[in-house]
């Protein structure tokens, strides 16, 4: 059976950040002039802004650019899109500097997504605390070996956070963690996947079924770049 049609990439983008601000406890975004403004209030990513359609609304990059070149803060300019290398031009033509490691927003049916156990003598515990999953794989004395979070958000589970700690890589953990996460988000009445894949995680997903929908960029202010003018009238940032 042929695969279902993807959904447009604005929609997969406001899908991916409701699960994904759910998994990581974040609050609401706001909205205005193409963009979702996450606030994290760290030092280093104060503001995240998030485009939603950068390849449609390409004038949109500028504009998020001109705020994130404006503010007092370290702030980070999200992208997905389609055309990566012309993106990342517009990126840095607009002032900021590309991350070079680029992510990828993925997909996946839950229902047809594979149960894999991880090898003896390692066991994996699930917990859920109202919409957040989270899987913990350790060994036969307790140690942490990998861990994931699920975010449910509808009818989708936005995962986020899966990591294997380095003394316990490639042996699978990090497949066994993905599985528990997909089988729980399914119990939870999921349906669709959604995540963005670091470099290293991509072939992990991929090899579980996962599917690239866009490239991810990431954009923030080169170091020691003095602070722009602003930007004019601010947007009304509807909550």
């Amino acid at each position: 059976m042929p695969n279902p049609p993807a959904a447009p990439l604005p929609d997969l983008v406001r899908r991916w950040q409701r699960g994904w601000g759910t998994a990581r406890s974040l609050p609401e975004p706001a909205e205005a002039d193409g963009a979702l403004r996450v606030r994290f209030g760290f030092a280093h990513r104060h503001y995240e802004y998030i485009l939603l359609d950068a390849d449609g609304a390409p004038d949109t990059i500028a504009a998020a650019a001109e705020r994130v070149l404006a503010s007092e803060h370290t702030d980070w300019l999200t992208v997905p899109t389609a055309a990566p290398d012309k993106t990342a031009l517009l990126l840095e033509e607009a002032g900021l500097a590309v991350d070079p490691g680029t992510e990828t927003l993925m997909t996946a049916d839950l229902d047809e997504h594979p149960s894999l156990d991880p090898p003896r003598p390692y066991r994996v515990t699930v917990g859920r605390a109202r919409a957040v999953i989270r899987v913990r794989v350790s060994t036969a004395q307790g140690e942490e070996a990998a861990t994931g979070v699920m975010g449910i958000s509808a009818d989708d589970a936005v995962a986020d956070s899966i990591t294997t700690e380095p003394d316990h890589r490639r042996r699978g953990l990090g497949a066994a963690v993905m599985s528990a996460l997909a089988g729980h988000a399914r119990r939870a009445g999921a349906v669709h996947g959604l995540l963005v894949a670091s470099p290293q995680g991509r072939h992990l997903y991929t090899s579980l079924g996962w599917t690239p929908r866009a490239t991810v960029l990431i954009a923030r202010t080169p170091p020691g770049k003095p602070r722009a003018p602003g930007p004019g009238p601010a947007p009304s940032w509807a909550p």
